[in-house]
């Protein structure tokens, strides 16, 4: 499933397809307004989205290694060559798979990556993702949503979740901010905590 996923976004990122949000459409001159009294409308608000104190575990990034090395997770994705110079590749061994681009020599990521999230199966409720540079905790990364502030700790709310097959889901596109160097990221779910390492240039 992660492969086919795989192979759907990159066919998006080279066709350059984005979701574009509808457009407000004027609504057509009609007669000017009646001195009648309005009917009373009431909207229906959400709730704001709880994140529970369970999924806020502390960080448990890796050291850099002794020798300055980064020890990156390993990656699923199909090779770069000279017909396909860039390619999205999975990170990590799930439940939750960061889908990344990568391009040019080694095949590293680049350092203002795009981020698709993919579950292959129920989560069980709101994930958070959050990261910084191995030996560097202040050195965060940030998560840029559409025209939303940046913010150090991204959440994956079922409710905004897309269905991927019979039981999983996919979140729409998140660009990572953070400068080059080794980063770690630890996904919390109520049920799990996965860690992966990045290497962004």
């Amino acid at each position: 499933m992660v492969l086919a996923v795989l192979v759907a976004l990159g066919g998006l990122a080279v066709a350059g397809r984005v979701q574009d949000l509808p457009q407000v459409r004027r609504a057509p001159a009609g007669p000017p307004p009646s001195t009648a009294l309005a009917q009373t409308v009431t909207v229906a608000t959400l709730p704001p989205l709880v994140i529970p104190d369970a999924v806020r575990r502390p960080l448990r990034l890796p050291a850099p290694g002794r020798d300055g090395s980064c020890p990156v997770t390993p990656v699923v994705g199909p090779p770069l060559t000279a017909d396909r110079p860039v390619a999205a590749v999975a990170v990590g061994g799930g439940p939750v798979y960061p889908v990344l681009f990568r391009a040019g020599p080694g095949g590293v990521l680049d350092r203002s990556a795009v981020a698709y999230w993919d579950a292959p199966e129920p989560l069980g409720g709101v994930v958070i993702v959050r990261g910084h540079r191995l030996g560097a905790p202040r050195d965060q990364i940030h998560f840029i949503q559409d025209d939303q502030p940046p913010t150090a700790v991204h959440v994956l709310d079922p409710a905004a979740a897309h269905p991927d097959g019979r039981r999983g889901s996919w979140w729409r596109a998140t660009r990572l901010r953070a400068g080059t160097g080794c980063y770690g990221l630890q996904i919390d779910g109520p049920e799990f905590s996965e860690v992966m390492v990045v290497e962004l240039r």
